[in-house]
């Protein structure tokens, strides 16, 4: 539950954001040219890395919103709950294993990180470049988990809306609102249901329009979260 009596209870990253509009106004360019820059990590893989360490930082808001995305775009789902177990033990190849463990680490416990944690991973194919596209996509992730933990708005599920959530991501567009897909919901929602079906799809709206991301919820909460 948010800790703001001026948010709803089931308060999103667009609705907090509303709180700092100024600030907000530069995290879109931030977000969308760290995650669709080029790189070795694939889409789904940046995802993951997002996801995976929103987990461990206890953001549930964060990582339901993005290990759907993950999976649309080739993770296995699976695997989200194998490595939350411990990621050395997951049923995958070492490649993905070494890039976990590596961001797992530089979560939990980012002083340990040393060389030889690099040279680990790059042993298992990953290149410099790489890693340091792991480390920017982790800490960017860290930037929103402390966020939404700080208003008390991590706590929120948005699994649901996981196929509109895949469509705008896979445009390349990131942050809330504007320039990222949402002020278009019909070509949102047709691109939702060729891939991934109609009743996925309405479900995904449904479940938008609780959270404020379909309808214009965000814009319309007064104090407490009445609506």
């Amino acid at each position: 539950m948010a800790f703001l009596s001026s948010l709803p209870e089931e308060a999103i990253g667009p609705i907090v954001w509303k709180l700092h509009p100024e600030a907000y106004s530069a995290w879109p360019d931030l977000a969308g040219t760290v995650m669709a820059s080029e790189s070795e990590l694939t889409l789904g893989e940046k995802e993951l890395v997002g996801a995976y360490g929103s987990a461990l930082r206890g953001c549930r808001h964060c990582y339901t919103a993005h290990f759907p995305v993950a999976t649309a775009f080739g993770i296995d789902e699976q695997l989200f709950a194998d490595i939350m177990r411990d990621p050395s033990d997951a049923p995958t190849d070492a490649r993905t294993k070494a890039l976990l463990i590596f961001v797992k680490k530089h979560t939990e416990n980012p002083k340990g990180l040393s060389r030889t944690d690099i040279e680990a991973a790059r042993k298992c194919g990953w290149s410099e470049r790489a890693l340091s596209d792991a480390v920017l996509i982790n800490g960017l992730f860290s930037f929103m988990n402390i966020l939404m933990i700080g208003h008390g708005a991590d706590d929120v599920d948005v699994s649901g809306i996981g196929p509109l959530h895949a469509v705008i991501r896979g445009r390349g567009k990131y942050g809330h609102g504007e320039r990222t897909g949402r002020e278009n919901v019909l070509l949102v929602m047709w691109e939702s249901i060729r891939r991934f079906g109609v009743v996925s799809t309405l479900r995904a709206l449904r479940r938008g329009r609780q959270l404020g991301l379909v309808g214009g919820r965000t814009a319309r909460h007064d104090k407490g979260g009445q609506r």
